[in-house]
């Protein structure tokens, strides 16, 4: 019937075929010519705002200059080496005056950008705003600090370009509460940096203002979203910068640069509004130090903050918490069984554990439950819900940065397309398959009522497992080190040991605690990952060459409880530094111990090289990387000990060891070795002085653990007069502790060489008594899987005859 009517009302009207031909092929041209029309409109954009910033720069520097030519005796050298808490102090007693420091960091910023492509523009109404910072009647806290702001961060009359070109021409109209609260606290915003394009990973690269490099490498990525504020920090042209996260956007600039970031706890501090409910984005403060960070957070949480954004808690920064030094409960963990991170990530997680143990702290191991699932259905899902649609709608008129391409590219494929490719990579590329299934998103408000439900309940599942542990904070792993550029793009799906607190809203930092060592690149090697797939092995590209680069972790705290997160971090930062600096001061008080490590670990090496061969060379090489961690921890651990003045008898000890190697070699038959080593064996005591006993404990708690080899156990029992020998040793690719006590001069020690070095105790013998000397490996903290049967070997007394074993080799080490 309504088809009928219609006729009866429209005009029957002949349409010529090639008419309606006409009007498709030029409404496709109009459309077409209209999108040409617009790109080319935002590439005119582009390139007049990267001439404002050219204008922009240029006039920032006259002012440097001119300062300058007007203030000769400022000191910027001091100026720059002073931290917050100390700068801050100067400026309040008067004896730094802010015009000094903001000149001094405008020139360290310019000379920074020049290096690295940090700065994005300069706000130069910071000249002007120190005029009011002079006639505040109350100085702030942050009295007349410098400070730098991501791009989104709003600042009236600049514009916010979220790395898109479409933004360009549409200045803010007025600031951001962050903006008014800091300076009416008296900071001093004077620029703005770069970020990644629409602000979707974590490398710092957009088609307008270009590639940001690490300030520690070239070849590096600063991280991102926030790598313009990672790169100037680290560089030292900003002392204190913001930046934003929804998945680790502040701290994987952080992770990669050696900086400090916090990232809050979603709304206690006002930041930009975040359009997706499933993760939580928040603003958060990156520094040099945790002070810094804690100095931060007490001035921005004030009444200004609490008045102008009534959406945030008035929740004031808790001193007592900060200052407190009860010992904590802190579970811990080195990996999210979803992305295994590399070697020198989990290193940097034990070496911490083991310090905060020494200094008083509970570690408890602590597994977070499925983070592959929260990975794909909760972070992924909940992020592109739409299925990426309004990602790509801002990006129709935008040429995608090379940076961002791979992973545009998935987010572009169809519906239908993407769950093809899922099913048909499932059983080769299992999370590919999940992430590809992930970017579908949900396409029913029915659907996205059981995406919010399962956040929740796998939020209080997360906290039922935290409070069953009774746990204070947690400390675990961050994604780094810093990538190679352009890898950042194509792994995203890396970020799972950041993302998780930004879908459980939990406040987390990082902190920097060690670099990466010549044993971290060797371990890399042999790096497969959990699931050995292309990621894994594209994360292994990512990180190479990285030697010398900061290693952070990450310290996590229950929602709005950031002054326990900053306490926290500052108890890691604090142990990480005086370890740092024991070392440093016993390497420059005991010079030639360097070597000493150095030719013990040569020789080791070289009476490795004797071991019987092994037919598997990738059992091998790993072993060997094994004990190379382990001779370079040795070397470590010497320079950490008072062992000056014994260097000179190991270097002795070495020499007679070598001797005693080749007497083995030409002795043949292993009853016929036994027979040469009894001259070497006092069997009394000589009645010298014993000297001090020496302890040496060594963990790597970051080797990956491989089936165990048979255990050796060699038991020799010498009656009457000579020492008994006890020598129990476990073969597993990984290293035990070791342990040294030095006994007389002589008295030698036989031990048993096999795929891994045992712990060694000597006892130092007493007049007229024989000495015991023990030889038993041990293995704290570590897990090791089961080992095959024992295979035992006795001699028959009262003559010492002990059977060769195929992996064993006998070495003669006289003690210093």
């Amino acid at each position: 019937m309504i088809p009928e009517k219609m006729r009866q009302l429209l005009p029957e009207v002949e349409l010529d075929p090639s008419v309606i031909s006409v009007l498709l092929c030029s409404s496709t041209v109009a459309f077409l010519g209209l999108k040409w029309m617009v790109k080319k409109l935002v590439q005119q954009k582009m390139q007049e705002a990267r001439r404002n910033r050219v204008r922009a720069l240029g006039q920032m520097e006259e002012a440097v200059q001119q300062f300058k030519q007007e203030n000769p005796e400022v000191q910027a050298s001091r100026i720059l080496s002073l931290p917050l808490i100390e700068l801050v102090k100067k400026l309040k007693e008067g004896s730094l005056s802010p015009e000094s420091v903001l000149y001094t960091y405008m020139d360290k910023a310019l000379e920074v950008n020049q290096d690295v492509n940090c700065v994005t523009d300069f706000i130069q109404e910071c000249v002007h705003l120190l005029q009011e910072v002079r006639t505040q009647k109350k100085k702030g806290s942050l009295y007349g600090v410098p400070v730098s702001i991501k791009d989104p961060i709003g600042y009236e009359g600049h514009v916010s370009t979220c790395g898109l070109g479409q933004y360009l021409g549409y200045p803010e109209q007025e600031d951001s509460v962050l903006v008014k609260v800091l300076k009416n606290q008296g900071a001093i915003p004077f620029v703005k940096t770069n970020i990644s394009q629409c602000l979707i990973n974590y490398d710092c690269s957009n088609l307008i203002f270009g590639q940001t490099v690490n300030p520690l490498n070239h070849k590096k990525s600063p991280g991102g979203s926030s790598g313009g504020e990672g790169a100037l920090i680290a560089g030292g042209g900003s002392i204190l910068g913001f930046g934003t996260d929804i998945g680790g956007s502040i701290r994987l600039p952080s992770s990669f640069c050696g900086l400090c970031g916090l990232k809050p706890t979603g709304n206690r501090l006002s930041g930009p509004v975040s359009y997706v409910q499933t993760v939580t984005g928040m603003v958060g403060p990156m520094a040099r130090d945790v002070d810094s960070l804690a100095l931060c957070m007490r001035a921005l949480l004030c009444d200004d903050m609490f008045r102008l954004d009534p959406t945030v808690p008035p929740l004031p920064f808790n001193e007592k918490v900060y200052s407190s030094s009860t010992p904590l409960r802190i579970g811990y963990y080195d990996t999210d069984g979803y992305f295994l991170l590399p070697p020198c990530m989990r290193r940097a997680v034990h070496e911490t554990r083991m310090l905060l143990q020494e200094a008083g702290h509970m570690l408890i191991p602590f597994i977070p439950p499925r983070i592959d699932y929260v990975m794909n259905e909760l972070f992924m899902k909940g992020l592109f819900a739409d299925g990426g649609a309004a990602l790509l709608e801002k990006l129709e008129l935008e040429t995608v940065d090379p940076n961002s391409c791979s992973q545009i590219n998935c987010y572009k494929l169809p519906f239908l397309l993407k769950k093809i490719l899922a099913f048909l990579t499932k059983p080769l590329f299992p999370r590919f398959s999940s992430y590809l299934n992930a970017l579908c998103g949900v396409w029913s408000p029915k659907e996205f009522s059981k995406l919010h439900a399962a956040l929740m309940i796998y939020r209080r599942e997360f906290l039922s497992r935290w409070r069953d542990l009774d746990l204070d904070v947690v400390l675990c792993p961050v994604l780094g080190p810093a990538f190679t550029l352009g890898y950042p793009g194509r792994l995203i799906a890396a970020v799972s040991s950041t993302m998780l607190y930004n879908v459980l809203n939990f406040p987390a930092g990082v902190v920097p605690v060690t670099t990466v060592t010549e044993a971290d690149e060797e371990n890399l090697k042999h790096y497969t990952g959990h699931y050995d797939d292309p990621w894994d092995r594209r994360l292994r590209q990512a990180v190479e060459g990285a030697v010398g680069l900061p290693v952070a972790v990450q310290c996590v705290a229950l929602p709005w409880q950031e002054e326990l997160c900053l306490r926290f971090m500052k108890e890691v930062e604090r142990l990480a530094q005086r370890q740092k600096k024991q070392t440093e001061d016993n390497l420059q008080h005991g010079g030639s111990q360097a070597d000493a490590g150095r030719d013990l670990q040569n020789d080791v090496q070289r009476a490795l090289s004797h071991t019987a061969g092994q037919s598997d060379m990738q059992a091998q090489a790993s072993r060997t990387t094994v004990q190379t961690n382990m001779l370079m921890d040795v070397q470590r651990t010497l320079a950490q000990t008072d062992l000056a003045a014994d260097v000179q008898s190991v270097v002795q000890t070495e020499a007679s060891l070598m001797t005693l190697q080749t007497d083995v070699q030409k002795t043949g038959p292993q009853t016929d070795l036994l027979a040469d080593l009894q001259p070497h064996v006092s069997p009394q005591s000589s009645g010298l002085d014993v000297q001090p006993d020496v302890q040496t404990q060594l963990t790597h708690p970051d080797s990956e653990t491989m089936p165990c080899q048979p255990d050796v156990q060699t038991q020799l029992i010498q009656p009457d007069v000579q020492p008994d020998v006890q020598t129990k040793l476990t073969q597993c690719d990984m290293q035990p502790d070791v342990q040294t006590q030095p006994s007389q001069p002589d008295v030698q020690t036989q031990l048993t060489q096999c795929d891994m070095q045992p712990d060694v105790q000597t006892q130092p013998s007493q007049p007229d008594v024989q000495p015991d000397v023990q030889t038993q490996p041990t293995h704290p903290d570590i897990e090791t899987q089961p080992c095959q049967p024992d295979v035992q070997t006795q001699p028959t007394p009262p003559d010492i005859e002990t059977q060769p074993s195929h992996h064993d080799m006998q070495t003669n080490v006289p003690t210093a």
